[in-house]
Parts: structure tokens; C-alpha cells; sequence
């Protein structure tokens, strides 16, 4: 089976994701899907400053995702 590059993108991960995300979770998502070229470069503390939750909320979102970490 070959994955459309919306599946498998961050943009379509968070998309999918949101729904079921908690109040802090969704502000992350949203920050993230409305800023994404300037989140691609920002630290997990300066995205958790923008979306108004802590560095750890960001670091555990990531984590939530499928990733390693943040």
C-alpha cells in the first residue's frame, strides 16, 4: 500500500489528530497548522509560550504523535 504524502505529512497527522485532542493539545495544533512555517524552526518552549501551555504540554503532544520526542 503506497501512502498519499497527506497521510503521512504533519499537517495531515495533526489534521487526523484533532478531533480527539485535549484543550491544550488543540491549541498546539492550531498554532502549529496556522504557523507552520515559522514552528518548523521554533523550540518547544517558544511554541508552548505562542500557544499558551508549557514546554512539557509540547514536548508530551509530540510524543502523542508518534514521535521520539520534540
Amino acid at each position: 500500500m503506497i501512502m498519499e504524502p497527506e497521510q503521512t505529512s504533519l499537517i495531515g497527522k495533526l489534521t487526523r489528530a484533532l478531533p480527539g485532542l485535549s484543550r491544550g493539545q488543540k491549541a498546539i495544533a492550531n498554532y502549529i497548522l496556522s504557523h507552520y512555517e515559522r514552528a518548523a524552526y521554533m523550540t518547544a518552549a517558544r511554541i508552548g509560550e505562542e500557544a499558551a501551555v508549557s514546554e512539557s504540554t509540547v514536548v508530551r503532544f509530540a510524543m502523542e504523535l508518534g514521535f521520539d520526542g520534540y
